[in-house]
């Protein structure tokens, strides 16, 4: 209880010094996205609220919601008392610090402008290229973006949230051709060493205590790096090739997180199969071609064309 409390989170009981209390004056209610890939929301937004509220000592309830639930609101959404409601990381953070429970009081003017150069870089470029990595690569979008987004919700609403929410952030991007994503994932490349470099052998960013920085960090590091997306996985690569950044994530989730990951532990090793099942395997496989990627996305963009059709179709009837 109180004991363990003040092991894990031992700066936020020196109220004098970081002007930050451990209790809120009114229950603090969270709506966000449900777990996944290991860790407790899927979403970086949610994810950056969590940690901040946890690396804070912020005590507060967790309601899980689905995609389709949130679709009319910034997430996450936050209710304070009976009154208070504010939705969007940002708004919520920014309350927080209001209500006394500010990562970043004992910073100076010059750490606080660090804080805010860094998080514009990874809120900024690293969010451009995840959204890129997300929603333009088409395997990755297929198989692992789209099926969460459906997750939990009945028809029509699983069909028409990822198609909306690939139309908006498509149309966000503008576009991107296949040479412009190389060029983003340079950026991640760039952005992650820059990373690496201000953390150094640091517990946290700061040093011993963490900043709205560790959270915001961890929350969009560790998406990038536990996403299942499938080969080669670019993001998570990348990110793999600073094992000081993958510790900082695994440090943060199994200690504040309360969910242990274990490095690069998101995908469970294949059975090796039998010379039966190989022959067997083989022997179905003869027969199928094998579709190019484009072949691949021609295919599921007319199956989501034509779902969208008979939506659309129905909602008029």
């Amino acid at each position: 209880g109180e004991r363990l409390f003040e092991q894990v989170f031992p700066w936020a009981l020196e109220e004098s010094s970081v002007g930050m209390s451990t209790r809120s004056s009114k229950p603090l209610r969270l709506f966000s996205l449900p777990p996944a890939w290991g860790l407790p929301t899927w979403h970086p937004d949610c994810l950056k609220v969590q940690a901040y509220m946890r690396l804070a000592g912020v005590r507060f309830d967790n309601d899980q919601s689905t995609s389709a639930a949130m679709a009319s609101y910034d997430t996450p959404v936050l209710v304070s008392g009976e009154e208070t409601v504010l939705a969007g990381s940002d708004e919520i953070i920014t309350f927080l610090k209001d209500e006394g429970h500010d990562l970043d009081a004992t910073l100076g003017n010059q750490d606080k402008a660090e804080v805010f150069a860094f998080c514009s870089m990874v809120e900024g470029q690293l969010l451009t290229v995840m959204h890129y990595d997300w929603w333009m690569v088409d395997d990755n979008y297929y198989e692992v973006i789209r099926p969460i987004y459906t997750a939990g919700s009945s028809f029509p609403a699983s069909m028409l949230l990822p198609w909306s929410m690939s139309r908006r952030m498509r149309a966000r991007l503008g576009h991107p051709s296949a040479e412009d994503g190389e060029q983003l994932y340079k950026q991640a490349a760039t952005c992650y060493k820059a990373l690496d470099a201000r953390l150094g052998a640091q517990p946290f960013f700061f040093g011993d205590a963490p900043s709205s920085l560790d959270a915001i960090v961890f929350a969009h590091l560790a998406t990038h790096l536990y996403a299942p997306m499938p080969s080669p996985a670019r993001l998570s690569a990348l990110v793999q090739e600073h094992p000081n950044l993958c510790a900082f994530v695994e440090r943060i989730n199994s200690k504040y997180m309360n969910v242990s990951l274990g490095l690069f532990s998101r995908r469970a090793p294949e059975p090796t199969p039998t010379t039966a099942e190989e022959a067997a395997k083989k022997e179905k496989e003869e027969g199928k071609k094998e579709r190019t990627p484009k072949e691949k996305a021609r295919r599921r963009r007319a199956r989501d064309f034509c779902a969208a059709g008979v939506v659309l179709t129905v909602g008029f009837v």
